[in-house]
């Protein structure tokens, strides 16, 4: 490990540097807090000779304000903006993982290429994350617009954990922004443009949806869809020129040649209208599979592919624990092989810094894998002592990397730049004053970060009352906080739970864990109907939430709505959770119910067949063949 001197910029520490781009240089960061609380985070920040460069910066502030804006699972999460000695920078999490082009290139070169289901399951969540860019809309209401405009797998970043994130918006664009790209200007990864894209014409979400569909393309076929040098990729972007999937993937249901198909239509008006229409194609291929794809699934591909890569990163994060970060910050300078004077300067090395040099490929994690298990209830039928399925847990990730930019951008103007002159005269803006209520803000985060429920609520209720604009940008860590206070508290404290999670709900609407927890909270309390309405809430945020169909046949169960309760139980059958056996049997029951018995028997064969060792179901099954 080499030898780590930590550089005090601003509030953070500097650790190492993980990566330069042609903008930018990436950094492994520390932030430090009260009584020995430290966190790794990433800083992203202008290159020094850039900082004269009026339209970079300004480039590099979009970049940050528009980052700022997105808070969802499958985009990268932004902690904060500023200016430190006239240097521009942007700090987010830090995560654990490989972005999707390691990753192929691993899975090729130890002969463990990702599964098809997995191919989609990455593809469905890149699908959900932009989508939601694509509709994101400013405080006022109004549509941003935003295209991510450099769709590739350096940009698709898996973590270890198995959550699948978009990161980079360095080249996105919102409709809002003042500086608009030149007619004719390129700008992206040319092997994973859009036709229109590469022509320098006027592009919209559909160029996103193009670019996912090569993605999708090159997962199922290990190899690039445009092939050739620089120009030579160009003209066949333009052209739309590539191998149809038909002649070059094989034994794949027919469903995923319409969805190439479509995403991969050169005229945009013949594509998916939107990444919803698309992601709603993916996971119904995935949901033909037998077992259906997960993030727990992805993570074991993940852990077993990169098993030595994980082990040495998590060697190094050993070697950070109890480093005293401050000290070596505050450290002068010393001369290179004076080891007394590097001792008493108080930098920071390891025994083995002269072997293996820091990881480059650790990025940005935050608030890490909380996982929240939301209950599911199977029905406690007389005389059966229920079995509880697992169910999938949902996990609050925080985003990513910014890492490498191993493919460079092409850029082809068709226009004069600016004179000489006319760039001198361009001046950088000047810092942006620290936003009112950011301090508190801070302060509510660190306190969630440390379980501190109570107290961050009430910091980020006195920073969204000192700056009610925070809002947007407060309110998915706002509603975390009064989630997890609710979760916290006993049994006895009903009604100050439900309060808590109608206040989150009324904060970030589209949290699905805070419906799915006000839905368990009603359940339990017996009242059934708004239950009903939380669980449905869940079902149209997250179409594939198996849980909260469970739960919704029970509760139309217990009211006696067999009708309603069998359709529940059906559409999580056609889910294939991995408590299979169970919804089968759930769905047999109400079937029996509504007097169905030969396909009440047909249902708890197939249970059967898929838990031979179920013997509830096989206790029953043969009591209803006596009969």
């Amino acid at each position: 490990m080499t030898q780590i001197t930590p550089k005090r910029f601003g509030k953070y520490l500097l650790l190492d540097q993980i990566a330069v781009g042609g903008m930018a240089e990436l950094y492994r960061a520390m932030i430090t807090g009260v009584q020995g609380f430290e966190k790794l985070i990433a800083v992203k920040k202008i290159l020094p000779h850039l900082t004269i460069e009026a339209e970079l910066v300004n480039s590099f502030i979009d970049e940050a304000k528009l980052a700022a804006l997105l808070h969802h699972q499958n985009i990268v999460q932004i902690y904060d903006f500023g200016s430190v000695e006239k240097s521009y920078f942007i700090a987010m999490e830090y995560l654990f993982g490989k972005d999707l082009r390691d990753v192929t290139e691993k899975a090729k070169k130890e002969g463990s290429p990702l599964s098809l289901e997995y191919a989609l399951y990455i593809v469905s969540r890149v699908a959900s994350g932009l989508h939601y860019a694509h509709n994101l809309k400013d405080f006022q209401g109004k549509p941003l617009n935003i295209i991510h405009r450099d769709i590739s797998p350096q940009n698709i970043f898996v973590t270890y954990e198995g959550d699948v994130k978009i990161v980079d918006f360095g080249i996105a664009k919102a409709a809002t922004q003042s500086t608009m790209t030149q007619v004719g200007m390129i700008k992206g990864k040319v092997a994973y443009m859009s036709p229109e894209q590469a022509d320098g014409k006027a592009i919209d979400y559909r160029s996103d949806i193009f670019s996912l569909g090569i993605i999708l393309y090159e997962l199922l076929t290990g190899e690039k869809m445009f092939q050739g040098d620089t120009m030579q990729i160009l003209s066949k972007v333009r052209l739309a020129e590539f191998p149809p999937p038909e002649q070059v993937i094989k034994d794949v249901p027919d469903k995923l040649y319409e969805i190439l198909n479509q995403a991969l239509a050169k005229e945009p008006e013949k594509r998916y209208s939107s990444c919803n229409q698309m992601l709603s194609d993916v996971e119904e291929a995935m949901y033909s599979f037998t077992k259906r794809p997960t993030a727990r699934g992805l993570s074991e591909y993940m852990k077993g592919l990169f098993e030595g890569e994980i082990a040495e990163e998590e060697r190094t994060m050993s070697a950070l624990a109890g480093m005293d970060f401050e000290a070596a910050a505050e450290a002068k300078p010393v001369s290179p092989g004076k080891k007394e004077e590097k001792k008493k300067a108080g930098a920071v090395s390891t025994p083995d810094e002269k072997k293996k040099g820091f990881p480059k490929n650790l990025l940005l994690a935050a608030v890490g894998g909380i996982v929240v298990i939301v209950g599911l209830v199977i029905i406690f039928w007389p005389g059966e002592k229920p079995v509880p399925p697992e169910p999938e847990s949902a996990k609050t990730t925080v985003a990513e990397q910014q890492g490498k930019e191993a493919e460079k951008q092409v850029e082809v103007a068709q226009e004069e730049p600016a004179s000489a002159k006319e760039q001198e005269a361009a001046k950088p803006p000047e810092a942006a004053p620290v936003a009112k209520g950011m301090e508190k803000l801070e302060e509510a985060r660190q306190a969630l970060d440390e379980k501190r429920y109570a107290d961050a609520i009430n910091l980020f209720e006195a920073a969204l009352a000192e700056n009610p604009d925070l809002k947007q940008n407060a309110s998915a860590a706002y509603e975390e906080a009064l989630r997890e206070e609710a979760n916290s508290l006993s049994k006895t404290e009903v009604e100050r739970a439900e309060g808590l999670l109608l206040k989150a709900v009324e904060v970030n609407p589209g949290s699905v864990k805070t419906h799915s927890k006000l839905g368990l909270l009603y359940m339990r309390q017996k009242k059934y109907a708004e239950a009903i309405r939380a669980y449905k809430t869940v079902t149209e945020l997250d179409p594939g939430r198996t849980d909260a169909f469970f739960n919704l046949g029970y509760l139309y169960a217990v009211k006696k709505n067999y009708a309603d309760a069998e359709r529940m139980y059906q559409r999580v059958v056609d889910l294939k959770p991995d408590y299979l056996d169970e919804a089968l049997f759930n769905l047999a029951m109400v079937q029996k119910r509504l007097g169905n018995k030969d396909v009440c028997i047909a249902n708890l064969e197939k249970a059967l067949a898929v838990n031979p060792k179920n013997e509830r179901v096989k206790n029953y099954l043969n009591k209803l063949r006596k009969q």
